[in-house]
């Protein structure tokens, strides 16, 4: 029988990460039959989803300390709450204020757990559209972004002591071959826009001179594509080993060093264009933009830009 401590009853840092874990299954498993019906409710399922993710990494969180559920600017109570005295707090929970999933993501990320899709920040505006507007997804969208919540939940059951099969129960499969199929999709567009963009660069430059083509060359890769992007960092082209540009957002972290978040590649020599996941595909990866010894390059936190 699942232990809950009574209303009143201070809960202690183990209870509070079960709970969110029996939460976190509870909406997951909810999500993926959504998923399953005839029709499928894609909205519920995404919705769902969604905040089995929060829930889940809110469980890491709190198997860490439960001060990271703490919003930035916490209230007496909360704190009270959360270090164990919510004797002392007339609403007791019920008027706990915690972090979002972003930043309970954001956070994680900073202690070193969890592997960050790049669908992950879609997930979670998808489920913000639905909940706040009524505005779901198109259907097409829907695997990529419920691939997205099981492959981030899956890297964070280890930190739980937790296994998916476990988690997942008689879902287990269909979220396996959900990730799988939608992984193996991403990685044959991914190859087929390399290919498309080799045979364009071909087309440009297959008539010219070495001399010539060397010039073409730079000169088209001497700017950045157009993006909405205003921050530019220069990247070598994938398809054509031409000087191209990756553009995106820059934050400053903890320690006053500033990282750079890709939103988008562009190379104007052979065309190649990648957004969301096509960036992991290329290994465009978020990274420090400072050049200090003490930076360690190798820690790639999510700040998930809403």
């Amino acid at each position: 029988m699942e232990r809950r401590a009574h209303y009143g009853s201070p809960m202690n840092q183990d209870e509070i990460r079960d709970e969110l874990v029996s939460s976190a299954q509870r909406w997951a498993r909810t999500a993926v039959d959504a998923y399953l019906e005839e029709p499928a409710d894609q909205d519920f399922a995404v919705h769902h989803m969604a905040v089995a993710v929060e829930h889940l990494a809110k469980a890491c969180l709190a198997s860490v300390a439960l001060t990271l559920l703490a919003t930035p600017k916490p209230s007496v109570q909360d704190l009270l709450v959360l270090g164990g005295q919510e004797d002392k707090v007339e609403t007791g929970r019920a008027g706990l204020r915690t972090i979002g999933g972003a930043e309970a993501v954001t956070r994680l990320a900073q202690v070193g757990k969890g592997e960050v899709p790049a669908l992950l920040a879609a997930l979670r505006d998808a489920r913000n559209g639905i909940t706040h507007m009524g505005w779901g997804r198109p259907s097409d969208e829907c695997r990529g972004l419920l691939a997205a919540g099981v492959a981030y939940i899956d890297s964070l059951l280890p930190q739980l002591a937790k296994e998916p099969e476990w988690f997942w129960e008689n879902h287990y499969d269909v979220c396996k071959g959900l990730v799988e199929k939608t992984t193996d999709e991403l990685k044959l567009r991914y190859a087929a826009k390399i290919r498309r963009a080799q045979a364009t660069f071909a087309k440009k430059t297959g008539s010219l001179s070495a001399s010539e083509k060397t010039a073409v060359v730079a000169s088209l890769s001497a700017a950045p594509l157009p993006s909405r992007w205003l921050l530019h960092i220069p990247a070598q082209c994938p398809a054509c080993e031409s000087s191209a540009f990756i553009s995106g957002r820059d934050k400053s972290g903890d320690y006053g060093d500033i990282w750079f978040f890709p939103r988008y590649f562009g190379c104007r020599v052979c065309e190649l264009t990648l957004t969301g996941p096509e960036l992991d595909l290329a290994e465009m990866r978020a990274h420090s933009l400072r050049t200090e010894e003490e930076v360690d390059d190798d820690w790639e936190p999510d700040f998930d830009f809403m």
